[in-house]
Protein backbone atom coordinates (compact mmCIF):
# COMPACT_ATOMS: atom_id res chain seq x y z
CA UNK A 1 0.00 0.00 0.00
CA UNK A 2 2.49 2.02 0.46
CA UNK A 3 3.89 2.13 -3.34
CA UNK A 4 0.38 3.28 -4.10
CA UNK A 5 0.97 5.87 -1.55
CA UNK A 6 4.12 6.71 -3.45
CA UNK A 7 2.43 6.53 -6.96
CA UNK A 8 -0.48 9.14 -5.69
CA UNK A 9 2.05 11.59 -4.48
CA UNK A 10 3.15 12.30 -7.97
CA UNK A 11 6.73 10.68 -7.43
CA UNK A 12 7.18 8.23 -10.20
CA UNK A 13 8.79 5.37 -9.57
CA UNK A 14 12.42 4.62 -11.69
CA UNK A 15 12.60 1.07 -12.92
CA UNK A 16 16.11 -0.53 -12.56
CA UNK A 17 18.23 -0.18 -15.81
CA UNK A 18 18.81 -3.08 -18.02
CA UNK A 19 21.28 -3.43 -20.92
CA UNK A 20 18.22 -2.92 -23.48
CA UNK A 21 18.06 0.36 -22.36
CA UNK A 22 21.53 1.44 -22.01
CA UNK A 23 21.71 0.18 -25.83
CA UNK A 24 18.56 2.49 -26.36
CA UNK A 25 20.67 5.09 -25.04
CA UNK A 26 23.40 4.61 -27.07
CA UNK A 27 21.76 4.42 -30.58
CA UNK A 28 20.19 7.77 -29.41
CA UNK A 29 23.17 9.44 -28.65
CA UNK A 30 24.87 8.19 -31.91
CA UNK A 31 21.61 9.40 -34.16
CA UNK A 32 22.08 12.38 -32.44
CA UNK A 33 25.70 12.72 -33.25
CA UNK A 34 25.02 11.72 -36.82
CA UNK A 35 22.41 14.01 -37.02
CA UNK A 36 24.47 16.89 -36.30
CA UNK A 37 27.11 16.16 -38.57
CA UNK A 38 24.88 15.48 -41.43
CA UNK A 39 23.67 19.05 -40.79
CA UNK A 40 26.88 20.55 -40.92
CA UNK A 41 27.94 18.93 -43.96
CA UNK A 42 25.01 19.85 -46.26
CA UNK A 43 25.03 23.46 -44.74
CA UNK A 44 28.95 23.25 -46.71
CA UNK A 45 29.04 24.59 -49.82
CA UNK A 46 31.89 21.96 -50.88
CA UNK A 47 29.35 19.59 -50.03
CA UNK A 48 27.06 20.54 -52.38
CA UNK A 49 29.51 20.69 -55.32
CA UNK A 50 30.87 17.00 -54.06
CA UNK A 51 26.88 15.71 -54.15
CA UNK A 52 26.17 17.30 -57.47
CA UNK A 53 29.58 16.29 -59.25
CA UNK A 54 28.64 12.57 -57.62
CA UNK A 55 25.31 12.61 -59.35
CA UNK A 56 26.69 13.64 -62.58
CA UNK A 57 28.90 10.82 -62.72
CA UNK A 58 26.37 8.09 -61.73
CA UNK A 59 24.07 9.26 -64.16
CA UNK A 60 27.02 9.33 -66.98
CA UNK A 61 28.18 6.12 -65.94
CA UNK A 62 24.51 4.57 -66.32
CA UNK A 63 24.35 6.68 -69.88
CA UNK A 64 27.31 4.67 -70.56
CA UNK A 65 26.57 1.28 -69.61
CA UNK A 66 23.40 1.74 -71.34
CA UNK A 67 24.76 2.39 -74.44
CA UNK A 68 27.53 -0.41 -73.82
CA UNK A 69 24.56 -3.05 -73.47
CA UNK A 70 23.02 -1.33 -76.47
CA UNK A 71 25.81 -2.19 -78.57
CA UNK A 72 26.54 -5.85 -76.54
CA UNK A 73 22.60 -7.17 -77.61
CA UNK A 74 22.79 -5.74 -81.26
CA UNK A 75 25.99 -7.53 -81.75
CA UNK A 76 24.23 -10.72 -80.23
CA UNK A 77 21.39 -10.07 -82.45
CA UNK A 78 18.77 -9.49 -79.56
CA UNK A 79 16.42 -6.97 -79.21
CA UNK A 80 17.13 -3.85 -76.82
CA UNK A 81 14.65 -2.36 -74.47
CA UNK A 82 13.77 0.45 -77.06
CA UNK A 83 13.27 -2.27 -79.84
CA UNK A 84 10.92 -3.90 -77.42
CA UNK A 85 8.95 -0.82 -76.08
CA UNK A 86 8.94 0.22 -79.87
CA UNK A 87 6.98 -3.46 -80.76
CA UNK A 88 4.41 -2.89 -78.37
CA UNK A 89 3.37 0.61 -79.29
CA UNK A 90 3.22 -0.59 -82.29
CA UNK A 91 1.01 -4.08 -81.25
CA UNK A 92 -1.51 -1.97 -79.42
CA UNK A 93 -1.97 0.55 -82.31
CA UNK A 94 -2.46 -2.74 -84.51
CA UNK A 95 -5.02 -4.05 -81.97
CA UNK A 96 -6.79 -0.72 -81.79
CA UNK A 97 -7.25 -0.83 -85.65
CA UNK A 98 -8.83 -4.23 -85.61
CA UNK A 99 -10.68 -2.66 -83.05
CA UNK A 100 -11.93 -0.45 -84.87
CA UNK A 101 -12.77 -2.93 -87.79
CA UNK A 102 -14.20 -5.12 -86.02
CA UNK A 103 -16.83 -2.20 -84.85
CA UNK A 104 -17.20 -1.23 -88.24
CA UNK A 105 -17.87 -5.07 -89.59
CA UNK A 106 -20.00 -5.49 -86.73
CA UNK A 107 -22.09 -2.06 -87.39
CA UNK A 108 -22.39 -3.25 -91.55
CA UNK A 109 -23.42 -6.87 -89.80
CA UNK A 110 -26.60 -5.44 -88.21
CA UNK A 111 -27.85 -2.89 -91.38
CA UNK A 112 -30.84 -5.47 -93.30
CA UNK A 113 -29.75 -5.57 -96.39
CA UNK A 114 -32.56 -6.90 -99.15
CA UNK A 115 -31.69 -10.18 -100.49
CA UNK A 116 -30.59 -10.08 -104.44
CA UNK A 117 -32.97 -12.30 -105.27
CA UNK A 118 -35.72 -10.17 -103.99
CA UNK A 119 -34.31 -6.89 -105.75
CA UNK A 120 -36.23 -5.83 -108.61
CA UNK A 121 -34.60 -6.54 -111.72
CA UNK A 122 -34.72 -3.68 -114.83
CA UNK A 123 -37.12 -4.91 -117.46
CA UNK A 124 -35.61 -6.05 -120.48
CA UNK A 125 -36.72 -3.66 -123.62
CA UNK A 126 -34.31 -5.45 -126.23
CA UNK A 127 -34.45 -8.88 -127.73
CA UNK A 128 -31.99 -11.27 -128.54
CA UNK A 129 -31.87 -11.66 -132.50
CA UNK A 130 -33.90 -14.28 -134.20
CA UNK A 131 -32.00 -17.44 -135.42
CA UNK A 132 -31.62 -18.97 -138.51
CA UNK A 133 -33.15 -21.97 -139.05
CA UNK A 134 -31.29 -22.46 -142.21
CA UNK A 135 -27.87 -23.30 -142.38
CA UNK A 136 -26.00 -21.85 -145.07
CA UNK A 137 -23.71 -24.51 -147.16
Amino acid sequence: MSENADNKGGKKQERPKGPLDAFRDLVGQWERGVNQIANEAMGNEQFSKLMHGATSAAAGAKAGLGEAMERYLATMNLPSRADITSIGERLQAIEAQLNRLTEIVSTMATVEVAPSSLALKPKRTRKPPARNSGAKS
